[in-house]
């Protein structure tokens, strides 16, 4: 993967073996050099291209939206489970979020005690905005690479963790 050298750090291939109380199978040190550029990817991907990291949003309110937006409408218990978190803190976002035309909450029809919380038309129309500046910075990080390059990379990519998403919980 090239990229420019001021984003990702560039290192020698893999041509020898490491020494000592490490593998010396130079597949498992591949897979290590490979992982730490998925990683170093993801973290100029998202210092450059998310509104959490350009103050625009806190996280939680980020990922109440991006549920919401991916979901539909949800009850603010299922949001918590979802994101990771107890139903006071979705509760405390919620209310921010609904003072600033960014979701709606409406009480259940059958249930009173339920909460549900959905996108208003502001709230969708900022997070497609948001989504649309974010896929154009992305798309930016890529421009080094050829078409075809860039399909067989998703593909590869894919593959990788398809092999191993199986084990690892959703989220």
């Amino acid at each position: 993967m090239t990229s420019p050298p001021s984003q990702i750090s560039s290192r020698p291939p893999i041509v020898g073996r490491m020494k000592g109380q490490f593998s010396e199978n130079s597949e498992n040190l591949l897979a290590e050099r490979i992982a730490d550029d998925v990683w170093e990817l993801w973290r100029v991907a998202r210092a450059t291209a998310h509104p959490v990291k350009s103050g625009r949003i806190t996280p939680e309110k980020y990922w109440i939206l991006r549920l919401l937006y991916k979901s539909g409408a949800q009850r603010v218990k299922d949001i918590a489970s979802k994101i990771g978190t107890t139903s006071s803190p979705v509760t405390i976002s919620v209310k921010k979020l609904e003072s600033e035309n960014l979701v709606s909450r409406n009480r259940g029809s059958d249930d009173e005690r339920v909460v549900m919380v959905d996108l208003t038309t502001h709230g969708r129309e900022q997070f497609e905005l948001w989504r649309r500046e974010r896929i154009d910075a992305l798309a930016h990080l890529f421009d080094s690479l050829a078409s075809e390059e860039k399909t067989v990379l998703h593909r590869l990519l894919q593959k990788a963790v398809g092999a191993k998403s199986e084990s690892v919980p959703p989220g």
